[in-house]
């Protein structure tokens, strides 16, 4: 990091508290300056002096002075010139605390008079997460520019399963210092407001008879991190989607969500929204064949080898090219396992896309997995240099190029 950055680290009252003593040491070993701040539930989890240990600095509990006038005024006073606010773990009590505008304990006194970015990592029951009140506190916060990380799914401490647990210290970090050192694009909020966008997110179904079906491998992710990028962003999105997870907290942040499920149906709804959009970011994985002949009943097990004959599918970016209007930015994907980039390269001049995300189909197949071999190119160049990143961090890096390109098309260079 450039400079040190000062970061207060709220902790609420749950069990995962003792997971914030890991995520303050990490800021510590980043450079980071770390003031704690408890609710007396943490403290009943984590003794503040474990805190204070590793950061070097008291941590602060609201019951912990004798009334004079610095600590009369602590929660203006820690929260003047700090880079990022962070809570975690933040209950379902905290979060409502946040959302509502309490300040009956010094953590959400603190919010109150915090100017600086604010990070959430959520952790509670699965049951209590999934509440429609905890959701519509969530979406509160989001829309006031908090950003979110986690919950993960798994084993909670009660013994339920699902989302709800607090995500890992290390993400959480990471998290924070990229957006601080102007790498992602939560924080800057206003970069594509008033902007469109179409994303395409999921494997598309080519139909042999009504239950059986051609699909490529794909969970969504990217193109879910994608369309969070660009809402941080300001922007409005569309999704076209194919039966993909979409988070709860997430979807009423969309203008419209519409599902598809063949290639067809695909091409159908781009060309009949992309005129109204400023940009399309294409990560439907659209499979390349599909069945001659749809069977219009299913077909029962007889005994016998049941051959299929395959064509190919349109190739939907492609005939994009064909409707796009001046100034319209339209990105897409390219999973290739050899000479990956050039024929990334290759596919962009082909298709007519500004940039193409390029990601490497190696031994380990990427489906499902938090981290991909990435780069960005355009038809004549990287403009990415590959290498191994987050999808979180690979959309924001798309929503502030798209930004950038958006950009020079209006100022004319």
């Amino acid at each position: 990091m450039s400079s040190t950055k000062r970061i207060l680290l709220g902790v609420s009252g749950g069990i995962a508290a003792y997971r914030a003593c890991e995520l303050a040491r990490l800021f510590v070993h980043s450079g980071c300056e770390v003031q704690v701040v408890l609710t007396p539930a943490a403290a009943q989890f984590v003794s503040p002096m474990t805190f204070t240990a590793l950061t070097g600095r008291r941590a602060m509990l609201e019951d912990d002075h004798d009334g004079g006038s610095e600590e009369l005024y602590a929660h203006l006073n820690l929260t003047r010139g700090i880079d990022c606010m962070v809570v975690a773990p933040a209950t379902a009590d905290c979060l409502a605390d946040l959302a509502q505008g309490r300040g009956h304990n010094l953590l959400s006194a603190c919010h109150l008079s915090c100017q600086a970015p604010l990070v959430l990592a959520p952790a509670m029951n699965v049951r209590m997460w999934e509440h429609p009140a905890v959701q519509a506190n969530v979406e509160l916060l989001s829309q006031r520019q908090a950003l979110l990380v986690g919950p993960e799914s798994g084993s909670l401490a009660c013994g339920d399963v699902g989302s709800g647990r607090m995500a890992e210290p290390q993400e959480i970090h990471d998290r924070v210092l990229e957006q601080l050192s102007g790498e992602g694009a939560v924080f800057d909020n206003g970069a594509l407001a008033g902007r469109h966008f179409i994303v395409t997110a999921g494997g598309t179904r080519e139909y042999i008879d009504p239950v059986r079906y051609i699909t490529n491998a794909s969970t969504g992710t990217l193109g879910l991190e994608v369309c969070t990028a660009l809402l941080d962003a300001g922007a409005t999105v569309e999704l076209l989607e194919t039966g993909i997870e979409i988070p709860r907290m997430l979807r009423p942040r969309f203008a419209r969500i519409a599902q598809v499920r063949t290639a067809y149906d695909l091409q159908a709804e781009l060309s009949r929204r992309l005129p109204e959009a400023d940009g399309l970011v294409m990560l439907a994985a659209v499979a390349d064949y599909g069945p001659a002949q749809y069977i219009s009943s299913k077909r029962k097990k007889d005994g016998d080898a049941w051959s299929l004959t395959l064509t190919e599918t349109p190739d939907v970016l492609a005939s994009m090219q064909h409707l796009r209007r001046s100034g319209q930015v339209i990105c897409g994907v390219s999973l290739e396992d050899s000479d990956w980039l050039e024929r990334a390269r290759a596919k962009a001049r082909r298709k007519g896309a500004d940039m193409l995300l390029a990601v490497e189909l190696g031994g380990d197949l990427p489906f499902g997995r938090s981290k991909l071999n990435c780069a960005m190119v355009t038809g004549d160049s990287v403009i990415a240099e590959p290498g191994w990143r987050e999808k979180h961090e690979l959309a924001a890096m798309t929503a502030q190029w798209i930004a950038g390109r958006l950009s020079e098309d209006a100022t004319g260079s």
